[in-house]
């Protein structure tokens, strides 16, 4: 309840601030678990991909976040949970896979933190080893804009990508730093035409 409030109110708000634009909403599945990768241009990310479904999101989000008690509590709620970017922890794990095999939405930006439009990093590859896991497609999300006062930022969906090819496989570390790498050039190269 507090997430679809949350999302309402979110949504209301950047209705005056800005300018967002949603294309290719019908991309990601209505039904069963999916990943959505989002690049990272702002902290406001999460809020404006929120707007691209009407199912929840659950956020794997910084740790840090979560050591106030009362963000610790309103990020709970609005389904974040914590994990440490230096050392995941078996923990943050285990709640990826639940939420996958629950058949709900995982939302990570495999770049680990906010990343300026025009520069590319090398991402985290823990996301490829949750779909390959769990047999869920990844949904490839490009935010573009720059987050000023009406300004125009568009969040597009791309097609899910599916990973069938490695399903049952143990993947080397080269494997899933390509896969990565290949996942997230899809995020930077989508465009609304």
């Amino acid at each position: 309840m507090i997430y679809k409030i949350g999302r309402f109110i979110a949504y209301l708000i950047s209705l005056v601030l800005y300018r967002v634009t949603v294309i290719g909403k019908e991309n990601i599945p209505e039904t069963g678990g999916a990943l959505l990768c989002p690049n990272h241009i702002s902290n406001i990310d999460p809020v404006v991909v929120a707007f691209a479904t009407s199912r929840e999101i659950h956020y794997m989000a910084k740790a840090e976040l979560f050591k106030n008690i009362i963000l610790n509590w309103f990020f709970k709620k609005v389904k974040a949970f914590p994990v440490n970017r230096e050392k995941v922890s078996v923990e943050t794990v285990k709640t990826a896979l639940r939420v996958l095999k629950d058949g709900e939405i995982l939302g990570i930006f495999p770049e680990g933190r906010r990343v300026k439009q025009d520069e590319h990093v090398q991402p985290a590859s823990g996301f490829i080893v949750f779909a390959v896991k769990t047999k869920t497609p990844i949904v490839p999300v490009r935010i573009k804009g720059k987050y000023s006062f009406r300004s125009k930022i568009e969040v597009i969906i791309g097609k899910p990508i599916y990973l069938e090819e490695y399903y049952g496989k143990k993947l080397s570390e080269e494997e899933l730093r390509r896969l990565s790498e290949t996942i997230m050039n899809t995020v930077y190269t989508l465009e609304t035409t």
